[in-house]
């Protein structure tokens, strides 16, 4: 739903006075897809830009269109129709809302189906509109010391399918254990939590989670397989032999190696 913004009437506000105010609520800038639009442009086919209230500095924030505001700008300049475009009046429907939750939500429910928006981008916006499960996650996610994000720093994520996943699959206490864990590994190397290492792990705990020396794990696994990709390409090796899927690779490896050497009424054994 878009808080019915086919029945909005059409306003006129310039560029100028139109922002992403709340950045959480929206997908990042791209810049080149801006610049796509702009040299593209056709003012017949503009579609009005979807806005909320204005706040105390008379910004308008944009909840869907900010490319178009962009290219909408930059055409005018080009023109000379309004100086450097920033004084050109914008086509705008005004949603009755001045809070970011709000604003999230109605980006999440028109980008459905349009131009693909990538997967933290979408988590991120999900989380400002407070849904489930990606709000949960989210808070689990920083905890464990991690946030999401795509810049591939330390301690982030960018496998928010995998996050998700584990949460619905084996709840709350699975993924917490499963970040923890890899953390206590290989500490905040992006690699780590890749989706394949993430849904492993996470089916090795919720089998073993309550029964697995949780000091040995770590030893063992930081010691033969030293960097996560090492351990990525064994459990890949593995998978290509056995067929299994990954995650079911991952998983046996991790109950392979830590039962190497541990007494026989002491292994992890499956049911």
């Amino acid at each position: 739903m878009t808080d019915r913004i086919v029945n909005y009437p059409i306003v006129y506000i310039p560029v100028k006075n139109l922002s992403v105010v709340w950045v959480q609520a929206q997908r990042p800038f791209n810049e080149k897809w801006g610049q796509k639009i702009a040299d593209e442009f056709d003012p017949d086919k503009f579609e009005p830009i979807i806005i909320t209230q204005p706040n105390g500095a008379g910004i308008y924030h944009v909840v869907e269109g900010q490319h178009r505001r962009y290219a909408l700008e930059r055409f005018a300049a080009k023109m000379n129709r309004s100086g450097n475009g920033a004084d050109e009046q914008a086509p705008c429907h005004i949603i009755e809302s001045a809070d970011p939750k709000r604003a999230a939500e109605i980006w999440l429910g028109i980008n459905v189906g349009r131009k693909k928006v990538s997967a933290v981008s979408e988590f991120k916006v999900a989380v400002t509109a407070c849904r489930e499960p990606e709000l949960s996650v989210n808070h689990i996610v920083l905890r464990c010391g991690y946030r999401v994000t795509s810049d591939h720093s330390d301690s982030t994520i960018i496998a928010v399918g995998a996050l998700c996943r584990i949460y619905q699959q084996y709840e709350e206490m699975v993924l917490y254990q499963t970040l923890n864990v890899l953390r206590s590994i290989w500490g905040g190397d992006p690699q780590a939590v890749s989706g394949g290492l993430l849904r492993g792990f996470a089916m090795f705990l919720n089998e073993f989670g309550r029964h697995y020396d949780k000091p040995r794990l770590p030893k063992i696994v930081s010691a033969k397989y030293g960097t996560p990709w090492r351990f990525l390409d064994a459990a890949k090796a593995h998978k290509e032999r056995t067929m299994e899927t990954l995650e079911e690779a991952v998983a046996e490896l991790l109950q392979r190696d830590y039962n190497r050497g541990v007494p026989e009424d002491k292994r992890l054994k499956r049911k």
